[in-house]
């Protein structure tokens, strides 16, 4: 096993349990507990599948990282014209979103193009 996925594996069992030992000791405040039981299960979830899904072998290659940049690239781009419009749309009357709605709107289109745009140029097979 790789030490990287060991480490996820130790510190998301840690975290677990200090999250239900805060949540135990707290019982008026779970907040802090119940994050820690959730970072500690997606840290688990992450060490366990990486081995499993790669083994021993590389998880990355120099076409991956190609992908990986040219699709964040793509994101970027698309993230950028998407707050233009919503910057032109507020201008002109059309649309009237609070911060917290743009940020959450633009952070959303973000990470679904990014996640979009890698998956379509892995399928692809290249980025060119």
């Amino acid at each position: 096993m790789k030490p990287r996925n060991l480490y996820r594996i130790i510190i998301g069992a840690l975290m677990f349990i200090s999250g239900i030992i805060t949540i135990l000791l707290n019982a008026g405040e779970a907040g802090i507990g119940t994050m820690l039981v959730a970072a500690g299960i997606v840290f688990l979830i992450t060490g366990i599948s990486r081995h499993r899904k790669f083994g021993n072998d590389p998880e990355s290659d120099e076409r991956s990282k190609k992908i990986g940049a040219y699709g964040l690239s793509y994101a970027w781009l698309t993230g950028l014209f998407f707050m233009l419009g919503l910057f032109w749309l507020d201008h002109l009357g059309m649309l009237k979103l609070d911060v917290q709605n743009a940020l959450m709107a633009s952070i959303l289109v973000l990470a679904l193009s990014a996640a979009i745009y890698q998956a379509y140029l892995f399928r692809k097979g290249d980025a060119d």
